[in-house]
């Protein structure tokens, strides 16, 4: 019996590290962390990814943000409950050129963390996998 296919959006994110350190924004609504980043739009499906993933850095840091990006390092799923879909995101690996962040409505604020002595709750993320994903990747 064939089943139905899951509902997806798809979102991209920016892994963006400054020394030892990496860029987290927490979201406004619940204080969950975040990185920067965010769906891919309808109207976007001939854009090149990493075009699309500086339209939605420009958004969500401002215009003066530079950085260097590397290659995808991790992915997970993270509900949207008032969508019935789940947004499927990859993350990409990048490096902190220059310039000041100037944040979006989208995030109450944000904190460059370094991954390796915060004390990462899985409360700080919104979903479960996500926690498994960042604890993998930063070995916490």
């Amino acid at each position: 019996m064939k089943r139905d296919y899951a509902l997806y959006q798809v979102a991209l994110k920016l892994l963006l590290r400054k020394g030892g350190r990496v860029l987290f924004l927490r979201i406004s609504r619940r204080n969950f962390l975040d990185l920067p980043g965010g769906r891919i739009d309808n109207v976007e499906n001939k854009i090149p990814l990493i075009k699309i993933l500086a339209r939605e850095i420009k958004e969500e840091l401002g215009p003066s943000v530079k950085y260097k990006i590397g290659r995808p390092i991790f992915q997970f799923r993270r509900p949207v409950p008032s969508r019935g879909v789940l947004n499927f995101l990859t993350v990409y690996e990048s490096k902190y050129i220059s310039g000041s962040v100037k944040l979006s409505s989208e995030h109450e604020s944000y904190e460059w963390i370094n991954p390796k002595t915060h004390p990462f709750k899985r409360k700080d993320f919104m979903s479960h996998e996500e926690y498994k994903a960042f604890k993998a990747y930063f070995n916490f």
